[in-house]
């Protein structure tokens, strides 16, 4: 059977891997991972006193190292309040690691209790178990699939605050209860084993969620143009792709505009591609006050972006790109005079997406041909919104 100075060094070893896993995350801008680098040193540290206690002068082995691992467990805490986006309240919980190190001192110098030394650090440890459950529990509305991770942590939460209670219990009722941290009976290596894989546990739950947490930051900097906010090219033909197959199976209507910024390109060559970016940006942010939020707006490239528009027939996209080019008409002072082209198709039964694509480009060309700022619809119905409402 393995002693109680060997299961704190192996729990002192399980810190160590999580904080070299940790550490590979350190600059991937996940919120809460400093957080649980410093939960493993501090546990790393903890452990080692914890298990050289007989070896240490009084106030490391009980004093010092209560304090260090309260810390770790505090700041596994801090991790995931800030993961997800909770305010950490770390006055408070120095506060408590100091009336915890305080009572420590006290059961130990002026009344000499582990029983009471007991009670307190467990309370404690349970006490943060159950701030990590209230912490994720409170996020809910947040999760998103998978939701192992989230069900992994409150599993984990519950296990060890009941565990911690369970070991009051033991010291306060039973007759075999240890005298003492580092006594090697059958049932104290046991509550040891167990206690030992709570810190590591705890940061690897938040190791998932932080995992989680960069998938999705990679995925949102694939889907979305860096410049504008916008999705980009690669989600328009994702979700293109969704949109039509939704419209085959419902038989709901789904159009596309594509729409060219006019005279853009001098505004690059006269006043620089900050200028530019300026523009681009506005025009998103304008754009974006006449869309709803099943709208899709997405940059293709250069000066062109594209709107897919579910649920939304020909005469409806025709409608919503006039606003947004009169709306761009209205701030051209604003954006250097730049105005709009667009050409508008609605998907037909027998099209793919490419050659919606196509119809909405050959009616973008027209648009532009026709001496730009309007709105040109399909080919079959080639006629410019502006001819439209002069008629």
């Amino acid at each position: 059977m393995l002693s109680t100075k060997e299961i704190f060094l192996i729990a002192s070893l399980l810190c160590f891997v999580t904080f070299l896993v940790l550490f590979s995350f350190r600059e991937q801008g996940v919120r809460g991972i400093s957080q649980m680098l410093l939960a493993s040193v501090l546990g790393m540290a903890g452990n080692i006193l914890y298990a050289y206690g007989r070896e240490l002068s009084p106030v490391f082995a009980y004093e010092i190292a209560n304090a260090v691992y309260a810390s770790a467990s505090a700041s596994a805490l801090f991790g995931y309040r800030h993961l997800f986006r909770r305010p950490p309240h770390m006055r408070a919980w120095a506060v408590a690691i100091a009336l915890l190190t305080v009572l420590i001192a006290w059961f130990h110098y002026v009344v000499d209790s582990f029983l009471a030394r007991t009670l307190v650090a467990s309370l404690f440890q349970a006490a943060v178990a159950a701030g990590i459950g209230f912490t994720v529990l409170h996020a809910r509305a947040e999760w998103r699939r998978p939701y192992y991770p989230k069900i992994f942590i409150l599993s984990m939460c519950l296990l060890i605050s009941a565990g911690h209670l369970l070991r009051i219990m033991r010291q306060l009722v039973s007759a075999a209860a240890p005298a003492s941290l580092l006594e090697p009976s059958s049932g104290n290596v046991l509550v040891l084993a167990a206690g030992a894989f709570a810190l590591p546990v705890l940061i690897l739950g938040g190791l998932l969620i932080a995992h989680r947490r960069i998938v999705l930051m990679a995925e949102h900097a694939a889907n979305h143009d860096f410049l504008t906010g916008a999705f980009s090219r690669r989600a328009f033909f994702d979700i293109g792709g969704r949109e039509q197959a939704r419209t085959a199976r419902t038989g709901q209507p789904v159009s596309l505009m594509l729409v060219d910024l006019d005279n853009f390109k001098p505004i690059n060559d006269a006043q620089g591609h900050d200028a530019g970016d300026r523009v681009l940006q506005r025009f998103v942010e304008l754009a974006q006050q006449e869309l709803r939020s099943i709208d899709c707006l997405c940059r293709m490239g250069g000066d062109e972006f594209a709107v897919l528009m579910p649920e939304t027939d020909l005469n409806g996209a025709m409608a919503l790109a006039n606003r947004i080019r009169h709306r761009m008409e209205s701030s051209a002072d604003l954006l250097c005079g730049v105005t709009l082209s667009i050409g508008v198709a609605s998907l037909r039964e027998e099209d793919s997406l490419q050659t919606l694509v196509k119809r909405a480009d050959l009616a973008l060309y027209a648009a532009k041909g026709k001496g730009r700022n309007q709105v040109q619809v399909e080919e079959n119905q080639v006629q410019s919104w502006g001819e439209a409402e002069a008629a």
